[in-house]
């Protein structure tokens, strides 16, 4: 019972995780505890049991009550949805804070005419969250390529959604280092709804139903344990490789993610250096990390800051300590770490502080190109990346990305095109090939890169690169051609749209496909099946709802 194990794996970062949410989110003292209800109305379960799939989305600011997710008869598709930042309005004993909604508690918060009422009863829409108050959300997209179909018809029966609503604070940050208890959290709960739904769809049917599960997660970070051996990354298959008691196989789809060309991956040998590009006017850390192959002797560093002369590491075992000028002012904390015993990868972790702190008084790192120096290594080298530091759109954040240079590696080729896997000609220690994310670098998942529409297939110039080269298992369209990236997707309220990108966009499309695909009877057990199945069925990928003549009685004309 992978869920029940988990679970116990889990307890200190679930305990952990109330501090991090909004002080709403908790419940109070006397919060009663709901009732553990139906997941579905009767009249929105699948017709017909045995080819049901069920599809869960992990996201930020998910429209659960969106036409898109209904029956015809008006009815939620949403068998259960974790708001982790809604205001405990009831408490469950597994859930420590937010608020879970089913299918008939959604039912009953919307009224004809007014999809958002459900979101102003649960306070989404006002001060103290206004997740559901804009337009255009991740969520929206996610949830509607991932799990959306025309209400107008019941195809969408055959799919009950399970979902999470993370909370801002988890996506913020980019680097992920926050995000991730969250989404191992989010991912216990979708496994243990999923298999309550499973049962109850069983003692609707009189007989065993196993209803196979995808699972969508259209986020991603650029730096970690890039080998599958990240806690998020095995949990992940090991659900996937276990069979579960009350479900059938379970698929999760990952995006490749969009960092191709932003020079935050390397490879360097020991004696070699490569420049850090630190930006000026940052407001929070930079930080890179220097992973070594299982086994061999730690890396050991020298670091210079601009036009000064480089000053070595303090640390030959791990531990943590600071890097200072000679002035004594603190340039850096640094982390050396043995992850997986003796016989781990070595990884040594550098933290700039900002360039522009929010306190005058606190360290501040010069902007400018910086050298790190690689002066011990074992014989495989060491692979070197930088955290993601920007912002994720229609979020808050002022983080500004950090890049690595090396004067030989050529974002661009010389007619103007956007290079594919690396060229070792070149001799550039940047890397373009091992960019996908690590949230994607399990042996059992499903990774997406993106294309465009036309020239058909061509691979978006951000996608990026497995560590073979390839731009995933499989590519959907997420940009209308070269010189014009993105496509028309939902938004928030019904008769909305938003224009995005990314590769985050191509995972639901076939997380759409594939569910698509096993309700229609394919068996898809392993990538080489789905690879293979992909190109068979995926000519073209199913229609999307919003393409095929659905209107909401508010919505305009599309665009």
């Amino acid at each position: 019972m992978i869920a029940g194990r988990t679970l116990d794996l889990f307890a200190p970062v679930l305990m952990s995780l109330p501090q991090l949410v909004s002080p709403r989110a908790i419940p109070a003292p006397g919060t009663p505890l709901a009732e553990d209800g139906p997941f579905l109305a009767p009249a929105a379960h699948p017709d017909d049991p045995d080819r049901a799939v069920l599809v869960a989305v992990i996201d930020h600011a998910i429209p659960f009550a969106h036409p898109l997710l209904t029956t015809s008869a008006g009815l939620s598709r949403v068998a259960a949805i974790w708001l982790m930042d809604a205001g405990a309005q009831s408490r469950r004993p597994d859930i420590a804070f937010g608020q879970e909604l089913r299918g008939p508690q959604i039912d009953a918060l919307c009224r004809p005419g007014d999809p958002e009422a459900a979101y102003r009863a649960l306070g989404l829409t006002g001060p103290g969250d206004m997740s559901m108050a804009r337009h255009a959300t991740h969520g929206a997209a996610v949830a509607a390529l991932a799990a959306g179909h025309d209400p107008g018809g019941d195809a969408g029966r055959a799919h009950p959604v399970l979902a999470v609503s993370l909370p801002r604070a988890a996506l913020t940050e980019t680097s992920g280092s926050i995000a991730a208890l969250f989404i191992q959290a989010a991912v216990i709960f979708v496994i243990a709804r999923a298999r309550a739904l499973a049962r109850q769809m069983s003692q609707r049917a009189g007989r065993r139903i196993l209803p196979p599960l995808v699972v969508n997660l259209s986020l991603g970070i650029t730096a970690g344990s890039d080998d599958g051996g990240a806690l998020m990354t095995r949990l992940q298959d090991a659900i996937s490789a276990s069979t579960e008691p009350d479900l059938g196989q379970v698929h999760f789809v990952l995006p490749t993610g969009n960092h191709r060309q932003d020079c935050l991956r390397a490879h360097l040998a020991a004696g070699q250096r490569i420049g850090w590009t630190i930006p000026p006017a940052d407001p929070t850390p930079n930080a890179v990390e220097i992973w070594g192959a299982p086994g061999e002797c730690l890396p050991r560093l020298r670091i210079a800051a601009p036009q000064t002369v480089p000053v070595a590491v303090p640390l030959d075992r791990p531990g943590e300590g600071q890097l200072l000028d000679a002035n004594g002012h603190r340039l850096a904390r640094i982390v050396l770490q043995r992850r997986g015993g003796a016989s781990g990868r070595g990884c040594l972790t550098v933290i700039l502080p900002p360039t522009l702190p929010v306190d005058m008084a606190a360290p501040a790192a010069p902007a400018g190109l910086w050298q790190l120096h690689l002066d011990e290594a074992g014989p495989s080298g060491c692979d070197l990346f930088v955290h993601r530091d920007d912002r994720l759109s229609g979020l808050p954040g002022q983080g500004r990305q950090s890049r690595l240079h090396d004067p030989r590696h050529a974002r661009q080729t010389e007619d103007g095109r956007w290079p594919l896997a690396d060229d070792p000609a070149t001799g550039s220690l940047i890397r373009r090939n091992g960019t996908a994310s690590v949230y994607a670098r399990g042996a059992r998942q499903i990774r997406v890169g993106a294309a465009c529409a036309s020239p058909e297939g061509r691979v978006s110039a951000y996608t990026g690169l497995l560590p073979d080269g390839a731009p995933g298992d499989v590519t959907a369209p997420a940009d209308a051609s070269p010189a014009r990236p993105g496509m028309l997707v939902p938004g928030v309220a019904p008769a909305s749209r938003q224009r995005l990108s990314g590769t985050s966009l191509a995972a639901p499309q076939v997380t759409r496909w594939l569910a698509m695909a096993l309700t229609d009877g394919a068996h898809i057990p392993d990538r080489q099946t789905l690879r293979a199945e992909y190109a068979r069925r995926a000519s073209t990928l199913p229609d999307l709802p919003w393409r095929d003549g659905f209107r909401h009685p508010d919505a305009a004309a599309p665009p």
